[in-house]
């Protein structure tokens, strides 16, 4: 798909004056708002050959007036009840319609890119309009300074995050297939626009356990993280890193990082004990980062046993 951005650009009175990160906005801000509510109408009158507007309210229960035209009752209380991003976000990731454009007609290279550096990789084909209005969508929430952007994968709204995080992340996800699916739920559970802690360390935990038991314990009836964890610490010496540094590839890091994961998730597993307390948004995050880490080591191959009976696994198996 094509790719929208932000340069280093900013504007004259500000240009030469020393700045930090830019503040991301929550919700919507009133310069955001006539740009948003608008991408909104504009977008649910494509899809008015589709019953797109009805199945949004019905997934949010949102009333709609009998004799108003859908789009516009919807978007009327979307921007009443404070809920337009609860909208955009539904409303994308519902369409069938975008679904196919991403997923299925495109996107396609762009030749011209081999030309022009700054002319985007991938572009949309012309039928390809819902996709082409998404990234719209995507261009206003960057030059608005949203703290939330298009997550093309699944269809929905996601927090922003630095590209190269969100670039490592992608790396994991797309790695293999089983922890595939427990990676992306993790994500979006964390940084959607209604973030879920328990959730997303819960699909965390299962993105590892994923990855890591087909490896180490293949005939483990009821294979867990927390038995991967006790194998690597009762037989360190079967197992090394790709990166051998002067302890020749020791796993105790890994051991210490699965470890790590385990232990954040015990409290809110035990339900009930003396420690049970909710999972808070800040150790979900890094949940999901440490486990897309040890998502990425599994599946490439940087875990390896030190026996010729310990197969190592192949980018991408």
């Amino acid at each position: 798909m094509t790719q929208t951005g932000q340069d280093d650009w900013s504007p004259l009175s500000t240009r030469d004056q020393p700045s930090g990160e830019d503040v991301l906005y929550e919700g919507v801000p009133e310069h955001l708002f006539r740009p948003l509510t608008g991408w909104l109408l504009s977008y649910l009158g494509h899809a008015r050959s589709r019953p797109l507007a009805e199945r949004v309210a019905l997934r949010l229960r949102i009333a709609l007036p009998a004799s108003s035209d859908p789009a516009v009752a919807l978007l009327a209380n979307a921007a009443a009840s404070d809920r337009l991003f609860d909208v955009i976000d539904t409303a994308i990731h519902l369409d069938d319609a975008l679904r196919w454009q991403v997923e299925v007609a495109g996107p396609v290279p762009n030749s011209a890119a081999e030309v022009i550096d700054w002319i985007p990789a991938t572009t949309w084909p012309a039928t390809s309009h819902l996709a082409m209005a998404v990234e719209t969508l995507q261009q206003i929430l960057i030059d608005g300074g949203s703290a939330y952007r298009v997550d093309w994968d699944q269809r929905c709204l996601s927090r922003r995050l630095s590209p190269v995080v969100q670039q490592a992340v992608q790396v994991a996800i797309n790695a293999g297939a089983s922890p595939n699916a427990h990676l992306r739920a993790a994500w979006t559970a964390a940084y959607g626009v209604h973030p879920d802690p328990a959730k997303a360390y819960d699909e965390a935990v299962r993105a590892v356990e994923a990855a890591a038991i087909p490896l180490v314990l293949p005939s483990d009836a009821v294979p867990t993280l927390g038995k991967v964890r006790a194998h690597f610490a009762d037989a360190p010496h079967k197992w090394r890193l790709a990166i051998e540094g002067n302890s020749d590839g020791d796993i105790a890091p890994l051991t210490s990082m699965i470890s790590l994961l385990w232990n954040g998730h015990s409290p809110a597993r035990h339900a009930g004990s003396p420690s049970s307390r909710a999972q808070r948004q800040d150790e979900a995050e890094m949940a999901v980062h440490l486990a897309a880490t040890l998502v990425q080591w599994f599946k490439s191959g940087a875990i390896r046993g030190r026996q010729s009976s310990l197969s190592v696994p192949q980018p991408g198996e």
